[in-house]
């Protein structure tokens, strides 16, 4: 503080008091952009004031360490020392596309390597946003609301609708409810295509188009979660209140934080108790999030039910007309009106629940989306699209159709997360400090693709050329009709919503942010949208694709006994499955796993198989129901996956599908501020990378001995220890090579850090059968050296060593036929025997034959139960060791050969090659009698013989001329012997016919030698 000097022949100054006071603030870390601010004052009694805030706030920061991060304490300063018209990323309404949030950041940056700089400049703009988003949305988290969805498909094929629903459209146990329900409405009657015109299109249209006109809907435009206006950003700027702040002055008015752990801070001075770990994981690529409370968003009226009503109902159909004048012009809705009824009385008492909200129907495809009543006026900016990929890629029977809604939370959530925080909490009274609830955005998109099996290519492409050309546009987004609800039609295809969004148009008085301009029933906004524009985005009804392998393996495999995991061997074969794998179409989305059979094709009469599938068509898995989201905004958890063979209106058997899907409770103006004061954090980080400081805990790490299929973890700290952020990411050594050798990964590979902020960094190591077979040939010793990159900066090493631990497992059948000894007595990889002095089979595999055949007390479970990994591992530890099993041949407890032939088995399906070689499978599968198998023999590698002979000599005198455990035993052996679950067996999803993989010729091939 000092006091200034005047020049008393200014006239200006004439007037003012002699007496004037400058006082300079600094926060004690220098804000990016901004300097030590100087105050002037006359003001005597205001001096005194501001000085005391200054040391009650010094003073603060060292009762509460935490609290003390100069955007949180000096927050005011913001206001006064920084340039209020700065860009920030975080304003623009576009949204991040679900296809890069699920990729890691560090596979979106520059190329680069040791010695050979990328693109800094961009790669610091990439990883700021990426930081502040993040970020910003775990501060500004309060809670999470849960919305349960029920999703089902149906390939209908034409056919009205005329038996029950309540399975599908329900869920749960029907059954049950139909026994106890007096007031459940009964099955849909047959509608004659003569009386269409007669039935209603909603059962509840006029109780609702009552409520509508009684209700006060505010249309809300939130096209997306960063979606604000200039003036809350400012006023938030300028009011700390408005940020994510710590009160200690009023304790019983708290703003709720999360806390994180993950990114901590040596200096008091210069953290935030709200500071989030601003680094990137590897999967999903954001930052740890504070556990915070989900709400559900709706309470079940009856007591009584466990399972809670579904809260948004969204149906898919395809083939809902078949009619060759459906491609040509528009029809009527008819048909949707009459699958409207059906869901309805599907619904039975809990009917008058729910209504429909919006529906899009392109020819026979149709989407049909229903809610809760009471959550009616959360829905808005609701849009559709469609688009035809039949015939010359227009035509309306083949291609998609999609609908986009926004949801916000309804008040009542607010309410119960203050229950929530206060229940959980023993220091004070929580508020959620949300006013106004930022919305999520939910894309439903039904499709058909090409059908037959040798159509997987079209269908890749089709779903490439869909994501491409399912836009919403949402400078129309509906027109208001004369009865209230609110539609459109053209040409073949209609589009419809409920009397909420009609309300909304109507109300021309409601402000739309952003310049939207609402008048005579249009909305009009200058943006379109794609459909992985979305915080969740579902995919469902009938992608087409089928199963490579053979008819007759698909259905014998259906109804064998023998096959323990028949539908996992299915599903590994499913094209869908295929393409996804080798990244060719629906790379990032995510389905449950599949226990229901396949819901196609079925048929009637005395053309069908004991299944009741056609014999005409191969069983396939058509109908699917997919889901890609944010890991940022969302959480989603599947909780069923199901087909409904009890309703057999079709040749397709409908298939649903229920989720419970957490979204953020956030307050849209603190989201702003929150993001913005993080950019004006950062504001001119390239200009001043140069500058940053950083420090490594550990230069070099000894990660100790590795073991095959054992993790382990090392970690070390990288911290910014100067006055300016600095930004950071690992580099490989060679252009295009991996950051890390195949057997390392860390837990971070991109991050920011503020000053005086640090990051764990955790390395873990662990070896797999494809690591393990290339370590194997190597030496011992491993060495590496990471790279850790500061943007416009210095590079920074550490050095990793680690010692690898030979194993039995992962090796070709004939380098263990050199092995001198125990794997891990050997001196280096390359100590083996000559080809004249090499055993005629492995030994680690015929001391499990021999341990098993001594058992004196088996077990009727052997290969078949699951066995302890525990008990596994330290067999496998024995095998490379050469040390004597620790366990008697006299056990009588039976997961001790459970384990032994659960080791025999994973050490044979470890082999990089097969024991039968892959040229000889189709000549296996060609044999016709034992005496052809054994003559097959004689093709087969030495040591390949030997192993055959030895084991399936052991699993003849198991299977103890037992018929139906010895198809169980070979069914066991068949992936085994002959590795058709490798991915490298797996027929392309491009190529069907390329190999012919024959799961039930595998079997019978294997039969010959053991029954």
């Amino acid at each position: 503080m000092a006091q200034l000097p005047q020049d008393l022949n200014d006239p200006q100054v004439t007037n003012l008091p002699r007496s004037r006071f400058k006082v300079t603030i600094d926060s004690g870390q220098t804000l990016v952009g901004s300097e030590p601010l100087d105050l002037a004052t006359d003001n005597i009694s205001a001096l005194k004031d501001v000085l005391a805030e200054c040391r009650r706030l010094k003073e603060l920061s060292e009762i509460v360490p935490e609290v003390n991060s100069p955007t949180q304490t000096y927050s005011w300063l913001a206001s006064y020392a920084t340039n209020n018209n700065i860009f920030i990323p975080s304003l623009p309404s576009s949204f991040p596309d679900l296809r890069d949030l699920n990729q890691p950041l560090s596979s979106r940056l520059s190329l680069a390597s040791a010695g050979t700089p990328g693109d800094d400049l961009n790669d610091i703009v990439l990883i700021r946003d990426e930081w502040a988003h993040s970020r910003a949305r775990n501060q500004c988290r309060r809670g999470r609301v849960r919305l349960n969805l029920r999703l089902g498909t149906f390939n209908v094929n034409g056919k009205m609708p005329t038996q029950d629903l309540a399975a599908w459209v329900r869920g749960g146990n029907t059954t049950a409810r139909l026994e106890s329900s007096n007031d459940f409405l009964p099955a849909v009657k047959e509608i004659s295509p003569l009386s269409l015109g007669e039935v209603v299109k909603d059962p509840f249209d006029s109780q609702r188009d009552g409520e509508a006109s009684r209700s006060n809907v505010k249309s809300t435009s939130a096209f997306s979660t960063m979606s604000y206006s200039s003036a809350a950003s400012t006023s938030a700027l300028r009011d700390p209140s408005t940020t994510s702040t710590f009160s200690v002055a009023q304790p019983d008015n708290t703003a709720f934080t999360p806390l994180s752990s993950t990114v901590t801070s040596n200096a008091p001075t210069n953290s935030s108790i709200s500071s989030s770990d601003p680094s990137e994981t590897l999967v999903p690529a954001i930052p740890e999030s504070p556990e915070v409370p989900t709400i559900p968003i709706s309470k079940n009226l009856d007591p009584t039910e466990s399972e809670p009503d579904f809260d948004i109902l969204v149906l898919g159909f395809e083939e809902l007309d078949l009619s060759t004048e459906a491609l040509l012009y528009s029809t009527s809705t008819a048909r949707e009106d009459a699958w409207t009824v059906a869901v309805f009385a599907a619904l039975g008492e809990k009917a008058e629940l729910y209504e429909k909200l919006a529906s899009k129907q392109l020819v026979g495809m149709l989407v049909m989306v229903i809610v809760k009543k009471s959550l009616r006026s959360c829905f808005s900016n609701i849009m559709t699209t469609s688009v035809g990929a039949g015939l010359l890629g227009l035509m309306g029977n083949k291609g998609g159709t999609a609908v986009r809604l926004t949801f916000s939370p309804p008040t009542s959530s607010l309410e119960d997360l203050d229950s929530a925080l206060n229940d959980a909490s023993s220091i004070g009274h929580f508020q959620h400090g949300i006013e106004d609830p930022g919305p999520t955005v939910l894309t439903f998109v039904v499709s058909h693709l090409a059908a037959f099996d040798e159509m997987v290519a079209k269908r890749n492409t089709d779903f490439h050329e869909l994501s491409k050309r399912l836009v919403f546009d949402s400078s129309i987004l509906a027109t208001s009709t004369s009865t209230g609800a609110v539609s459109t039609t053209n040409s073949s295809q209609r589009n419809s919503v409920g009397p909420m969004l009609s309300q909304a148009i109507e109300d021309t008085g409601s402000a739309m942010p952003g310049g939207l301009a609402v008048s005579q029933g249009l909305i009009s906004v200058p943006e379109k949208f794609g459909v992985f524009e979305s915080d969740i985005l579902f995919w469902i009804v009938n992608l087409n694709y089928r199963i490579n392998i053979p008819d007759a393996d698909v259905r014998g495999l259906l109804s064998s006994e023998s096959w323990k995991e028949k539908l996992e061997i299915l599903t590994h074969f499913d094209q869908l499955k295929t393409s996804i794998r080798e990244k060719k179409a629906f790379e990032n989305f995510h389905e449950h796993d599949i226990h229901h059979l396949p819901t196609y094709r079925f048929g009637g009469g005395i053309a069908t198989d004991s299944l009741g599938y056609d014999v005409k068509r191969k069983p396939a898995w058509t109908d699917r129901i997919l889901h890609a989201y944010s890991p940022i905004t969302t959480k989603v958890n599947q909780s069923s996956y199901s087909g409904h063979p009890e309703i057999t209106i079709s040749d397709h058997r409908p298939v649903s599908a229920d989720f419970q899907v957490d979204v953020d409770l956030f307050d849209k103006d603190q989201l702003h501020a929150t993001a913005t004061s993080l950019f004006r954090q950062v504001q001119g980080l390239e200009d001043l990378q140069e500058r940053a400081q950083a420090k490594l805990s550990h230069t070099s790490i000894d990660m100790g001995d590795i073991c095959y299929k054992r993790k382990k973890t090392a970690s070390f700290t990288f911290q910014n220890h100067g006055k300016v952020p600095l930004s950071f990411r690992f580099l490989p050594i060679e252009m295009h090579g991996e950051l890390f050798p195949s057997w390392l990964s860390a837990s971070h590979t991109t991050g920011l850090l503020l000053p005086n902020e640090r990051v764990e960094i955790v390395l873990t190591a662990f070896v797999d059968n494809a690591i393990a077979s290339r370590l194997n040939l190597g030496p011992r010793d491993l060495n590496c050296t990471l790279i850790i990159h500061t943007l416009m900066g210095k590079d920074h090493f550490v050095a990793v060593t680690a010692k690898y631990q030979y194993t039995c497992f992962a090796n070709k059948l004939s380098r263990l036929t050199q092995l001198p000894g125990p794997i891990r007595t050997m001196k280096s990889h390359n100590d083996l025997l000559g080809e004249s002095r090499v055993i005629n089979a492995p030994r680690e595999i015929m001391r499990l034959v021999n341990w098993l055949m001594s058992c004196a007390h088996p077990t009727e479970d052997l290969f078949m139960a699951e066995a302890d990994s525990e008990i596994v591992d330290d067999i496998r530890e024995h095998l490379d060791t050469g040390n004597e099993f620790p366990y008697s041949h006299d056990t009588r407890e039976p997961s001790i050969p459970i384990a032994f032939g659960g080791a025999l088995v994973e050490l044979l399906t470890s082999l990089p090659e097969y024991v039968v070689p892959k040229e000889l499978h189709g000549r296996c599968v060609a044999v016709t009698n034992r005496d052809e198998a054994f003559e097959t023999l004689d093709a087969f590698p030495p040591e390949a013989v030997n192993v055959w002979i030895s084991v399936t000599a052991f699993l003849h005198y198991v299977v103890q001329g037992s018929s139906l455990r010895s198809e169980k035993i070979a069914a066991t052996f068949a992936p085994v012997f002959f590795g058709f679950l490798r991915d490298d067996m797996t027929s392309s999803s491009d190529n069907p016919s390329a190999s012919i993989i024959t799961p039930l010729g595998y079997q019978k091939f294997i039969m010959y030698f053991i029954h």
